[in-house]
Formats: structure tokens, sequence, C-alpha cells
């Protein structure tokens, strides 16, 4: 493949694409968990994400937005990297991202103005989704070979019809696809998209960032709760839970904050959870856990914790990389992730349930049936990300034409097809052949990548 710099000695680039341009611990981790195999591989990273960021305090860099920097670069490879990226709109990247001011002025505006808003706001073309580029948009970049891992992509089926035929076609036009749920494979299944099943990249700081040898644990229990949540259970219900359990009653409770964006934590509830576990219970020991907020110091956090329970996904994984015990607050993709990669820890835990939660996620016996967990996911998502950058450092901007213009005309069937169903509503599906003919395609490449990674 063609280098995009110049020079005997120069190092090729990748564009990771995620939602890198606000605090959510997971989002963050995926950038800096992902980076770590593309630089052994001899890869440049440049971050970017739907709109530019200066994330200097967090991640030591600025983050791109990614509209201009495909428009204007060349690059050799660009990844999404994690996330529930697909049922996820522009809209809600903006909500997630620009201030609140700028996106009142934006839901109040005419869809005209609305789609100028954009793309002054994202720097260039308007795209279809915030963290899925489809590089066939961009020339400089129409063949560069794209790969998406570990992400989710089940909400694509909450989808319109015609949201659905574009987002599928830039799932087709993508060299590597890895998930990491069964939702999002099974969805992928019905439409004949190639992809593989794997853990989350994360998994890998079991290797990459390992457990200090002699390091000592905190004796704390981690707890993290999103505004949502707590919304949903009541504040008191949720500190109540907390302060009347026996079985947390020997421990240090610390809260957690997973990620300060809107929608995901709040340090103003938690102090309101202080206040009203205290109330309960003046001499339980809990207090909102003081620690920077940068992914690695999170991640230390975590693996000297003596128990976490939260609702953050990669709280969990993070846990689960080092064997650490952990209880799950309901929530679909942690419930679906759980029931695929880790299903002997508690998931769906209610303030009702938590106490035998914790008695059972501390038990000797849920410990003996989980271990084992941490290594074999680790294993199973360091070879699937090294089998990635193969595949993407393998494929020539031929066979990505190749690639790409076959989705290009598969998108224009099915979109023939949907005008058809709309016409004769009663009629039979005529989109039923085209996914039966993708079908075994999809089926050879999974059994290709299970032979790579040694589980067929």
């Amino acid at each position: 493949m063609t280098s995009t710099s110049t020079g005997p000695s120069a190092r090729r680039r990748v564009l990771f694409v995620g939602a890198y341009e606000r605090d959510n611990f997971g989002d963050l981790l995926f950038l800096l968990v992902s980076e770590q195999y593309l630089a052994e591989a001899g890869f440049e990273v440049v971050a970017a994400a739907p709109l530019a960021a200066d994330m200097t305090e967090l991640l030591d860099r600025k983050v791109g937005g990614f509209v201009p920097l495909l428009e204007s670069e060349r690059y050799d490879q660009v990844w999404t990297v994690g996330g529930e990226v697909g049922g996820t709109r522009v809209h809600t990247a903006l909500w997630m991202s620009v201030p609140r001011a700028t996106f009142r002025r934006y839901k109040a505006a005419s869809p005209a103005e609305q789609t100028a808003m954009r793309a002054r706001l994202i720097g260039g073309t308007d795209i279809e989704s915030p963290y899925l580029p489809r590089l066939s948009q961009f020339p400089l970049n129409a063949t560069t070979p794209s790969v998406l891992n570990s992400v989710g992509l089940a909400g694509i089926g909450g989808r319109d019809a015609a949201d659905q035929e574009k987002l599928l076609r830039i799932l087709r036009e993508a060299t590597a696809v890895s998930v990491r749920d069964q939702l999002s494979s099974d969805l992928l299944d019905r439409h004949g998209v190639e992809h593989r099943l794997v853990p989350d990249v994360v998994h890998t700081i079991r290797y990459t960032h390992p457990r200090p040898e002699g390091e000592e644990g905190s004796g704390a229990v981690l707890v993290q709760v999103a505004r949502r949540m707590l919304a949903n259970v009541g504040l008191d219900t949720f500190a109540q839970a907390l302060a009347t359990s026996e079985a947390l009653a020997p421990y240090p409770i610390r809260l957690f904050a997973a990620g300060l964006a809107p929608n995901h934590d709040s340090l103003e509830d938690y102090e309101k959870i202080v206040e009203a576990v205290r109330r309960h219970d003046p001499d339980r020991d809990i207090a909102v856990l003081d620690a920077s907020r940068r992914p690695w110091d999170l991640v230390d956090e975590i693996r000297r914790a003596h128990l976490w329970i939260g609702g953050s996904l990669h709280g969990r994984i993070v846990s689960s990389a080092y064997d650490v015990p952990r209880i799950s607050f309901p929530k679909r993709k942690l419930d679906t992730y759980a029931r695929t990669w880790d299903p002997h820890m508690p998931y769906g835990t209610t303030p009702e349930s938590l106490d035998d939660d914790v008695r059972r996620a501390l038990d000797p016996r849920t410990q003996e049936r989980a271990a084992g967990t941490g290594e074999r996911l680790a294993r199973l998502a360091d070879e699937n990300i090294r089998a990635a950058v193969a595949e993407a450092s393998r494929v020539t901007p031929d066979e990505t034409a190749a690639r790409r213009r076959t989705a290009a005309q598969l998108a224009a069937e099915e979109r023939e097809a949907r005008e058809r169903r709309e016409q004769q509503p009663e009629g039979p599906a005529p989109a039923a052949g085209l996914v039966s003919r993708l079908r075994p395609l999809a089926g050879a490449v999974r059994r290709r990548a299970g032979r790579l990674l040694g589980r067929v």
C-alpha cells in the first residue's frame, strides 16, 4: 500500500474515529488501547471525532473533526473503534458535545437551517452517521481500507428503512467488521454483512496494561450509576439500597464517575447519594472517589477495587480483565454483553436485588465459575485486533474499490426494492433474494475469521 507520507523512514497514518471529544471513560479507552496495536504495527494514529475538541487534559492531544480531515488528507487506514454506533444519530452526538445554548438553537431551527448548522459544526460535508464515515464519500480516501472494531450495531434495527440502507452500505464498504454482542451479530446475519463476533478490545488491557507485581488492593467497593438510572429508580431508593446492604457494610464505598458527558454520570448526584446514605446510616463509609479523570488512572482504580458495581459497560469489562468481582445494573447493551461473554458474575441488578447479588459476586463458588474469563476474553480480543490490522494492511486499493462498488450496487438494489414495497405494500418482499445471496458470503468470511482466531 502506498503511504501518505514521503521519505524512507515515514510512518503510515491511520485515522481513528470515535467519541473522543468528551469525557466518557469507555470511549477514551478505545482510542488508548487500540492505538497501542497500530503503533506496534508501524502506524501513526490521528484521533478524530464528529466535532473537533481540545482533549489535552484527558488524552494529551487535540482531537480533530473527521470530516475536514478526510476531505483534506489521505490516510492508509481508517478505523471506527468501539461504541454503540449503529443507532446513534448526528443530532445525538451534537447534543452530547456542543454547548447547551447551541443545541437549543439547533433544535429550534428549520430542517434547512439544521443542515447548515451541522455543516458548520462538523466542518464540511453532511454525514450519515457521527461515527461511521462512508469513505466512498471522500475522494482522497475512496480506496482507503476501513475497519470497524468492537462496535455495537444492533441499533440499526431501530432506524427507518432509508437510514438502514445507508448504514448497511457503510458496513459493506468496510474491509473488516467485528461486533462485540450477539444482537449486533444477529442483525448483520439477517442482512448478509460480513463480520466477526468477538469480545471488546478493551479486554486486552490485561496484556497491554498488566497488573503490577505485588500490587495491593484498595479494599474499596466502587459504585457507578448514571443519571438516567437514578431518575428511573429514584435517588433515595438507590441510596437506601447501599445503606441497608449488610453484604456491603464491611467495605468502604467510593462513587466512581465513568463519564461526565451529558446523559452519563453527575458528581452533583453523587454528593446527594452520599448525603442520603448517611441519613439512613450515619456510620457508613461512603464518599465520592477523589481521582484523576484520566482514563488510565480510572483503570488503576478499578483494578485495585475489591468489587465493581455499576451501569458502565467498560467498568464491567475492565473489572473482568483484571478478575475483579463485578455486578451490573440493568441496561440492554450491558445485559446482552454479559450474557454473551461474562455470564457468571451478576447482571441486571436492581436496588431490591443488590444485597443478594453482592453476596453472590463475592462468593468463592461464583469466582471459581468465572475464573479464566479475563484471560480468555483478552486472548480473543487480542487475536482479533491483530487479525484486523493484518487484513487491512494486506488489501489492495483495487480490492477496496471493488468492494465499495459492490456496496453501492447493493444499496441501489435495496432502495429499489423498498420503493417497490412501498408502492405494493401487500406484495412479497423483493429484497429476500438479495439477502439470501449475501448470507453465504457472510458465513464464508466468518468461518475464515474463525480459523484465524482458532475458534472453529
